[in-house]
């Protein structure tokens, strides 16, 4: 026999060791290119899926290397071997591919991780190595067999076991890949690898079987089925999940790991039946042979035995899992039911079907449209009989189902059709019992249309009944009341009217008696009311001090009806803690068609404020007037919001004189702003509007800092004059005030010395700790404080005492009639006596007659400002009024343009 052309490659590597062989064999010189190409395209793809799984020297990557190593095994065997060592049994020809066989099965195992063999288990060793036994009782029927039987004389000695190692090595690496097929994540690619090494173990079987039996076809189709095994390595490369695959099993990874676990049973069965039938191919069955079969049943045995015990181990797991649902189920407070077809209930959870059976009727096996109440049966019916493809099983249905004691049970439900599903074909409901949650809601609902105080309806109770007043009025039904009976009223006249009362005392006497008194006012206040009106019209709480009556009846009844309730409110309330005086201010809203109920209340409110402001126990009814006050100032709130960007703000200058010398030594800056619908809105008007809005700090912020910035640039005619910036309670509250007057004078570069901050006296007042540090802090700055407002209240003289100050303004008050009052002039001499002794600057602001200038120099007061000297202008008039008078400024005509 001709050895040469026997040596084929290695049949049991998937990779290049078998090209190898081949191509030192008679394959044609094309066909070892091409496969050393294929080789070296496969090797080059395993290294690049090494890397880009990340895995080191392990997996795909030792793969590769296992390439590298057989093509340069055989290539140094081919080079350094002579030709009578290059034969098929030549031992060292049969050694060479073992190094890259190893390597090559380090790969494959390390494509699993530990987990991943640990979870495969005992069933997973015995059916490896069940697998592993019939690879090698066919390695040795098909191949170790042949060989032995055309055992030439001058063989090598130890060529046979060379052969039984590579026997072996080709069985381990079929098992090998035999375990990424049954375990893992890799069970595609783990296919694909196994394809390609029985591919080459049938290369091999070919090359032989021809060499034996001389027949060339065989022979030539090995490289065919090489290049095919190159080409399945190359698919499961790229078919490669990684390691890190968290996607769960789809069905073809069951078919496969399914397919891994009868594969041992098939190719042993096969072995079994080639190895008794070993004679009929004129072979002698190996020792090692008969001994790998008699092991291999014994493994099937062993098999059977652990797939058993596995079996059993899984069942009681599902067992136990069913029993922990099923109980999990049945104490569950979602309540659930199973509907077939035709909607009877098939299963029902025990809150179910206890309840049902105390009240006398069972749940299982009857239809649930005839245990429901009957109000709810044609309902759960048309929902139930829907369709799944339509939108009736959508969403959630209450309906109601027998309990214990008698009653009826409120279940929400939601369904879940499972009538297409062949394992299941019924409907699941959902159910929870909100029985307890309506009856909270219920409870709820009253509470929110009741004062808990009083027990009368509160706002929300009335606006609802205005609402339905109101919409019965645009309904045309405007002669009826409010429990809709008719009147008798005409129909040129309202027919109801609303009244809002504020009753006025509450604070002064929660200060004095307490809140637990105020309490018991309020609850007598309203028992009053109760008492005092009729049976149509409706009494309501809106808030803490206020109180609404829905009068029924012309205008005229309205307004009795405000006179007789003003009354039994101003009726004095004994307590233990002495009378209780109050009073209220009253609001009175005709309700006509086209009226919404919080128009109707805003109305009220504004008529309310009106009333508060001309004296107490006043009642005003709304008029436009209000409505159009109360637009305006919503008008200039929204208008405010960008009149600086703008150029609608300006700055206003009014001179401070000296009145020894009737020189200007300063200017006080404030705040003008030119509507442009409204013209030029008073500061009185707006400044509040900017409080409220939130606006002002950021007002003054900008006043401080183009009043610094224009002062500097202000002539200067023997004195530099000081500048007055006025600061409101809010800015002072905010924190931010030493940083803006810093900010301020930085800019401008304006002397600290030269700044004046005039802050209220209200503000001082009412300000805490902080307020005053931050106020000292100024005076540390240089900055001069001047508290304005002096003697507006009665906690003048302790705000002055808590707070030193460089300058006094006087309030205006003061000057009314300090030319005509001599308790006044006391009081104005008093307080300038007090200046000069703290060392203090007097200012008397709003001198607007020369007889009171004349009695202010009389006095000693330090310096003025007002109409009298001259009015606020702008910047060019003032600059145009410092020079004209060489910083001396002399009285004028009094003006209040």
């Amino acid at each position: 026999m001709d050895h040469e052309r026997r040596r084929a490659p290695g049949w049991w590597l998937l990779l290049a060791p078998v090209l190898a062989g081949a191509a030192a064999g008679a394959v044609p010189l094309a066909a070892d290119l091409l496969l050393l190409v294929a080789a070296l395209t496969t090797a080059a793809l395993l290294w690049r899926g090494g890397r880009r799984a990340g895995a080191g020297l392990r997996g795909w990557t030792l793969l590769a290397v296992a390439v590298g190593l057989g093509l340069a095994s055989t290539a140094a065997a081919d080079l350094l071997l002579p030709a009578a060592h290059r034969q098929l049994l030549d031992p060292a020809a049969v050694l060479v591919p073992l190094p890259s066989l190893l390597l090559a099965i380090g790969g494959v195992l390390s494509l699993l991780s530990s987990g991943e063999l640990r979870r495969g288990g005992a069933r997973l060793l015995t059916e490896t190595a069940l697998f592993f036994s019939a690879a090698l009782v066919l390695g040795q029927v098909l191949v170790v067999g042949p060989v032995l039987a055309a055992w030439p004389p001058g063989a090598p000695a130890g060529a046979r076991l060379a052969i039984e190692l590579s026997c072996l090595t080709t069985a381990a690496l079929l098992s090998s890949v035999l375990v990424l097929v049954s375990a893992g994540a890799r069970r595609v690619p783990g296919a694909l690898l196994l394809l390609a090494a029985g591919s080459q173990a049938a290369a091999h079987g070919l090359s032989v079987v021809g060499a034996d039996r001389s027949l060339a076809v065989l022979e030539a189709a090995v490289p065919d089925v090489q290049l095919a095994s190159l080409l399945l390595i190359c698919l499961a490369v790229l078919q490669d999940p990684g390691s890190h695959c968290d996607a769960p099993p789809t069905r073809s990874d069951v078919r496969l790991s399914q397919a891994g676990q009868l594969l041992p049973h098939l190719v042993m069965v096969a072995a079994a039946l080639l190895f008794v039938g070993s004679a009929a191919l004129g072979t002698q069955p190996t020792l090692v042979a008969a001994l790998a079969l008699l092991t291999g049943l014994g493994l099937t045995a062993v098999h059977r035995a652990v797939t058993a015990r596995d079996e059993s181990r899984v069942g009681a797991r599902l067992r136990d899992s069913e029993a922990y649902f099923r109980s999990l189920v049945r104490s569950s407070s979602d309540a659930v039911l199973i509907l077939d077809g035709e909607l009877q209930v098939t299963w029902a959870a025990a809150v179910l079907e206890q309840a049902a059976v105390a009240a006398g009727s069972g749940l299982v096996g009857r239809p649930l449209p005839t245990v429901v109440h009957p109000a709810d049966a044609d309902a759960v019916t048309t929902w139930l009989a829907a369709e799944a493809t339509t939108a009736g099983l959508t969403g959630l249905r209450t309906f109601r189902l027998p309990a214990a004691d008698g009653s009826w049970r409120v279940l929400e439900a939601g369904v879940s059709d499972l009538r297409a599903d062949a394992d299941v074909r019924a409907l699941v409901l959902h159910c929870r019992d909100i029985t307890a949650r309506l009856d909270r809601e219920d409870e709820l609902h009253s509470l929110a249309f009741t004062d808990p105080l009083t027990g009368l309806p509160n706002r929300a109770a009335q606006l609802a009944v205005l609402g339905r007043r109101l919409g019965a009025l645009a309904d045309g039904a405007g002669g009826r009341s409010v429990d809709g009976s008719e009147d008798g009223t005409d129909e040129d006249d309202v027919a109801a009217s609303l009244l809002v009362f504020e009753v006025q005392g509450l604070l002064e006497s929660r200060e004095n008696v307490g809140g637990d008194v105020v309490d018991l006012a309020l609850q007598e206040i309203a028992r009053r009311l109760r008492a005092t009106l009729r049976s149509e019209d409706q009494v309501a709480r809106l808030g803490a001090e206020s109180f609404s009556v829905l009068a029924v009846g012309t205008r005229a009844d309205a307004d009795k009806v405000a006179a007789r309730c003003l009354s039994v409110i101003e009726q004095p309330l004994v307590t233990d803690f002495g009378l209780v005086d109050l009073t209220a201010a009253v609001g009175v809203v005709p309700l006509v068609a086209g009226l919404t109920e919080r128009e109707a209340l805003d109305h009220a409110e504004l008529a309310v404020r009106d009333a508060r402001a001309v004296a107490p126990g006043s009642v005003r009814r709304y008029h436009d007037g209000l409505g159009a006050a109360r637009d305006r100032r919503e008008q200039l709130r929204r208008d405010l919001i960008g009149a600086r960007e703008r150029g609608e703000l300006t700055l206003a200058w009014q001179p401070i004189v000296a009145l020894a010398d009737h020189r200007v030594t300063g200017v006080e800056a404030s705040l003008r702003w030119r509507h442009p619908v409204y013209g030029d809105v008073p500061p009185e008007e707006f400044l509040p509007v900017a409080g409220r809005a939130g606006l002002d700090v950021d007002l003054q912020r900008w006043v401080l800092r183009e009043a610094t910035l224009a002062a500097v640039g202000l002539p200067v005619h023997g004195v530099e004059l000081k500048l007055g910036v006025d600061i409101s309670a809010r800015h002072l509250a905010a924190g931010t005030l030493v940083g803006d007057v810093s900010a301020a004078l930085q800019a401008s570069g304006l002397p600290p010395e030269r700044l004046i901050v005039e802050i209220a006296e209200s503000a001082v007042a009412s300000g805490g700790e902080h307020d005053l540090a931050d106020v000292s802090a100024l005076r540390l700055m240089g900055v001069h404080v001047a508290l304005d407002g002096f003697g507006s209240s009665h906690s003048t003289l302790p705000a002055l005492a808590r707070l030193p100050v460089d300058v006094l303004k006087l309030d205006r008050g003061f000057l009314a009639r300090i030319d005509r009052d001599a308790y006044t002039r006391a009081l104005v001499e008093s307080v300038v006596g007090i200046g000069a002794a703290l060392g203090v600057d007097v200012v008397a602001e709003g001198v607007e007659t020369t007889s009171q200038l004349a009695v202010l120099e009389a006095i000693g007061c330090g310096f003025a400002q007002g109409f009298l000297l001259s009015r606020p202008v702008a910047l060019p008039g003032v600059v145009q009024l410092l020079d004209q008078g060489a910083g001396q400024l002399w009285p004028g005509v009094p003006s209040r343009t």
